[in-house]
């Protein structure tokens, strides 16, 4: 089984200490779908972000599952490959040439359903088999 590379709760807590409650908790259901996803991926965190990659696989870019950025009413769920991903109703938005995101308001308005469902899908994502 390969080692989980998530930092302890205490640590996030720490480094999310001075971020708006409700914001923090929807990073944190976020945080919590990935670990159940790929229990084996890493996190990175900075003050404000989390970027979630399958080392495995590569880096945050090949290996990438999610990014998760707290702003200032909000916060912003990105896939470095959104565009490979199915989305049936259309939640991610994005002009780039991969890049997809969402922005997530509320916890209880959130389409968790669809959340888990996106995360799981580039948590499998396999970036060899892509075409350059």
């Amino acid at each position: 089984m390969t080692k989980s590379h998530f930092h302890s709760l205490a640590e996030v807590e720490n480094v999310l200490k001075y971020q708006r409650p409700d914001l923090v908790d929807l990073l944190l259901e976020i945080r919590n779908i990935v670990m159940e996803v790929n229990p084996s991926a890493t996190e990175r965190i900075s003050s404000t972000a989390f970027t979630f990659y399958d080392p495995i696989k590569g880096g945050t870019i090949k290996g990438g599952i999610c990014f998760v950025d707290i702003q200032d009413d909000h916060v912003l769920l990105r896939f470095g490959l959104g565009a490979l991903l199915d989305d049936p109703k259309s939640l991610l938005s994005g002009d780039g040439l991969y890049m997809r995101q969402m922005d997530i308001w509320s916890f209880d308005d959130a389409p968790w359903t669809e959340i888990e469902s996106l995360i799981r899908a580039s948590a499998n994502l396999d970036f060899s088999t892509l075409k350059s």
